[in-house]
């Protein structure tokens, strides 16, 4: 049976999706060594990226749209609310319900 990836890691994902797309070191990152180099050039961090992108692309239209605003284009807040037409209660509970799709489409994969 394969591993599965936790709630807290794709929501760990999420939060470091810039860093996971276009590179970088996340803040949180110590710089620890993380041995060899893998010799096909496919990195950890590339899968992870192919498997959120296209978990993100599997989410029904209301979640992904929560997604984008949140983790991917890190709008302000009150921007999202206003556009969403949610309170605050309705989209955190919208960001709590979208880490549980993606929990549930990744570890379907």
């Amino acid at each position: 049976m394969a591993a599965t990836v936790s709630k807290k890691t794709i929501r760990q994902w999420l939060d470091n999706y810039d860093v996971i797309v276009y590179g970088g070191r996340p803040d949180d990152d110590i710089g620890r060594n993380s041995g060899c180099k893998p010799m096909d050039g496919v990195t950890n961090r590339w899968l992870t990226k192919i498997m959120l992108q296209e978990a993100i692309g599997k989410l029904p239209a209301d979640l992904y749209r929560v997604v984008y605003f949140r983790w991917i284009d890190k709008l302000p807040l009150s921007f999202v609310l206003m556009q969403l037409g949610y309170s605050k209660d309705q989209y955190y509970y919208r960001c709590d319900k979208a880490v549980a799709c993606l929990y549930d489409i990744i570890n379907r994969i």
